[in-house]
């Protein structure tokens, strides 16, 4: 069985991009991206989507962990 990935595009405004490191060839930019910026024009809307929304999030560290259910219903009720 073959798997087939599907091209994605992500629209940054110029304004939220700054430029980091550019190799010698110019074959490469190292950028930082404003997330605030990224998320007002990119909403998710397919399950792909939300789930690389979610582990971007989760890599920036806004992610809470829970080691039992009773921590996470707590959190829930909060």
């Amino acid at each position: 069985m073959s798997t087939q990935t599907v091209p994605a595009t992500i629209s940054f405004p110029l304004t939220s991009v700054r430029p980091l490191y550019s190799s010698n060839r110019g074959r490469k930019l190292v950028v930082e991206v404003d997330v605030k910026s990224m998320k007002k024009i990119n909403e998710p809307n397919t399950i792909d989507e939300m789930v690389a929304e979610a582990k971007l999030e989760y890599a920036m560290g806004k992610s809470k962990t829970f080691t039992s259910a009773e921590e996470l219903i707590k959190e829930l009720h909060s």
